[in-house]
């Protein structure tokens, strides 16, 4: 598990985590169970304690936890690793974000270098998306 680790958290069961643009990221369970589901994949993922899942979508990846879960996420680099990451406590609970890419660019120009190196990455690997 090379990477940085950028985000722990605890999911009660019911909670869920949505990850946008996240393709690489690595999601590590240490206690509970997840399901996960990516755009594009028809397959649903269940990962259990001790065991990952490597987001391929680069589009919206869904986390749920099954039980009371504990879990990392780890990217391949410390900024960028997403367009955006919310969380959501329980059913009927408001989403708070956790990461938005586009803030963490304090002037306009970095949020415009960072939109560039999106559409690029967009014009890259057109199939991914």
């Amino acid at each position: 598990m090379n990477g940085y680790a950028v985000h722990g958290m605890d999911l009660p069961r019911g909670g869920s985590a949505r990850i946008d643009d996240g393709a690489g990221m690595l999601v590590y369970v240490w206690e509970g169970e997840l399901w996960i589901t990516q755009d594009g994949d028809s397959r649903d993922h269940f990962v259990r304690p001790g065991r990952w899942f490597r987001v391929e979508s680069r589009g919206a990846t869904l986390i749920h936890a099954t039980r009371r879960a504990h879990l990392t996420l780890t990217a391949q680099m410390p900024e960028n690793y997403a367009r955006r990451i919310s969380l959501t406590p329980g059913p009927g609970a408001a989403p708070s974000v956790l990461y938005d890419a586009a803030r963490q660019h304090s002037s306009w120009l970095g949020r415009l270098r960072y939109r560039l190196r999106f559409l690029e990455k967009r014009r890259l690997h057109p199939g991914a998306l």
